[in-house]
């Protein structure tokens, strides 16, 4: 199966764009809002109608919580395409820990229904969605003589800041220290 693309992106629009790899175009829809240049696209691949299509996504995080939102009933890549340009992976995942149905209503064509069944058949469900730069951040602070308990929700909570690993360190250590 097809993981990912890494490419140079030729042509945008709206929710696609074209990425030439080996002087092939890929036409890729993507909720994610790409630069010109080099990209990587992490894919998911569906036939439709008997047509391949490919969908991108900057992040692992971002593709597979748009995998699990098109498990949800009665949501479909408009709906999941919307909900991942509205909300990082991190705001997303807090949104299910709250149960902050609400904001989800903020997404155009998502009704209360909608968003409660979001949070209902996906809370708990996406835990297993850590970045490397969780395992990396946790790794480095747990080196520095840090308690692995201590430094998990510390780095949970840092991620949904910043998804630069250097800062993400800074963060979580002015955090730990500010604690002790």
């Amino acid at each position: 199966m097809l993981e990912y693309l890494d490419g140079i992106v030729v042509e945008r629009g709206n929710d696609y764009v074209v990425v030439d790899k080996g002087g092939i175009g890929f036409k890729i829809l993507t909720p994610s809002r790409i630069d010109d240049g080099r990209v990587r696209l992490y894919l998911v691949l569906f036939i439709k109608e008997e047509q391949p299509v490919l969908y991108g996504f900057k992040t692992r995080e971002e593709r597979d919580i748009f995998q699990q939102l098109l498990g949800v009933s009665g949501v479909g890549v408009k709906h999941a395409f919307s909900i991942l340009r509205g909300f990082t992976p991190g705001e997303f995942l807090e949104i299910l820990e709250e149960g902050d149905h609400t904001r989800l209503t903020d997404i155009p064509g998502i009704g209360i229904k909608t968003a409660q069944r979001i949070i209902l058949e996906l809370k708990g469900k996406l835990d297993f969605i850590q970045s490397e730069i969780f395992d990396d951040v946790v790794s480095a602070l747990v080196n520095l003589g840090f308690d692995k308990k201590e430094v998990v929700p510390v780095v949970r909570g840092v991620i949904r800041e910043t998804r630069d690993i250097n800062e993400a360190i800074k963060k979580a250590l002015q955090k730990l220290t500010e604690k002790g």
